[in-house]
């Protein structure tokens, strides 16, 4: 009996949640100024990683282009197959609600690009000299500023190429505890 009137307690409470909603929106993939901020920082990490190579030079530019690797890719497969999924509604009805991801599907990608972000860099700071240290830090700054330089062009191509402007919503509500919840996200696509 007390589980059916919860039920019910939850049900009214998003309906309330809902009623005093609003939306908020942004650029996506990002600001018009984030393919410049990018490849400064790409730039900027080779730059460093070049100025300061030290040690065994080929062994550093290994781990500069593995760390590289590996942070583009695990940082860009969530992104890419989230936008992917939502493309074709985007093109047929200008909206496209963002699917959550439940269980593993969605903690596995959070953990591989933390871990690549920050657990490996702690770990070549214990046990890697120095130069490979440099290596693999300015590789992983090279590879998420590539990542994003590369995404923002594909998504920007693409809506190009559609004839859309694409734009990230929020629906944002606040609870019983007045802190803000976001009730849904996605993206809308407008004809330009």
């Amino acid at each position: 009996m007390g589980s059916v009137s919860l039920g019910i307690r939850i049900s009214l409470s998003e309906k309330n949640l809902k009623k005093n909603s609003w939306i908020e929106t942004s650029d996506y993939p990002g600001s018009h100024l984030q393919p410049i901020l990018s490849a400064v920082m790409a730039f900027l990490a080779l730059a460093l990683f070049l100025l300061f190579l030290t040690g065994d030079v080929a062994t550093s530019a290994a781990f500069f282009f593995i760390f590289a690797s590996l942070t583009f890719s695990v940082a860009i497969f969530p992104q890419y197959l989230e936008f992917s999924g939502m493309s074709s509604d985007l093109v047929a009805q200008g909206m496209a609600k963002a699917r959550r991801q439940r269980g593993i599907r969605r903690v596995v990608p959070i953990i591989a690009l933390l871990s690549v972000l920050f657990v490996l860099p702690i770990v070549m700071v214990l046990i890697a000299p120095p130069f490979l240290f440099w290596g693999s830090l300015t590789g992983i700054v090279a590879g998420f500023a590539s990542f994003q330089l590369v995404f923002t062009f594909y998504v920007r191509r693409w809506s190009w190429n559609r004839g859309l402007k694409l734009s990230r919503y929020s629906m944002v509500s606040r609870n019983e505890e007045g802190k803000q919840v976001v009730l849904e996200y996605g993206l809308k696509a407008v004809k330009i």
